[in-house]
């Protein structure tokens, strides 16, 4: 979840159905890129390199989908997210058609309530 004081997609996406909101790669904001950076400017280079792609995919998620009331299920690519569920009917379908145990590891679920 980000925890700055940037303004994000969410605002816009508010009030919207789940199938109405983004799905699919998700670009990464300059905002998203701009925070990565500073973070890495304050670790060192090794440990950040460990956690850079979640990071990075774990805040645009929070960019775009950040208390909007809807889970969300994505697969963590090094350019981004990738949306593959969003709200409650489609994280279920999801969830039936991927048992827990046959999901790659890449594959993360974001609560946003």
């Amino acid at each position: 979840m980000l925890t700055f004081p940037i303004k994000n997609a969410a605002i816009a996406l508010k009030g919207k159905p789940p199938e109405e909101l983004p799905h699919g790669r998700l670009a990464v904001p300059p905002e998203v890129r701009e925070l990565i950076e500073r973070e890495r400017a304050k670790h060192p280079p090794e440990l950040f390199a460990k956690n850079e792609v979640r990071t990075l995919n774990l805040w645009t998620v929070g960019w775009y989908f950040d208390d909007l009331g809807h889970g969300v299920v994505y697969r963590e690519t090094p350019e981004g997210p990738e949306v593959l569920a969003v709200g409650r009917e489609e994280v279920a379908a999801y969830r039936e058609s991927v048992p827990h145990d046959e999901r790659p590891a890449d594959i993360k679920t974001y609560r946003t309530y």
